[in-house]
């Protein structure tokens, strides 16, 4: 479930920087960073439940603790693009 969860959270944010890219728009939130989190965690455990599958013969999980996980990466990502944007204006205003 965590991988398609994260595969959610990538096309969304991915959504989000284009149109806001293709608006002309400066990027004042910083969505391309997002975006690059949740393809690189996407990615990486779309790979490695191919691997599962092909061990297993099990894709995606479904359970209680799946569904905790996902929230639990989705909320990291969120918190790791949260801190960069926190950085970002705290080195802005030094600086």
């Amino acid at each position: 479930m965590w991988p398609l969860a994260l595969l959610a959270a990538a096309v969304v944010s991915a959504a989000l920087w284009y149109r806001c890219y293709r608006s002309g728009r400066p990027d004042r939130y910083r969505l391309g960073p997002l975006a690059l989190i949740f393809s690189g965690a996407a990615v990486m455990f779309l790979v490695d439940s191919a691997f599962t599958y092909a061990e297993d013969g099990v894709f995606v999980e479904y359970s209680l603790e799946a569904l905790g996980l996902s929230s639990l990466l989705v909320a990291a990502g969120i918190a790791l693009w949260l801190l960069l944007l926190l950085v970002g204006r705290l080195s802005s205003r030094t600086g």
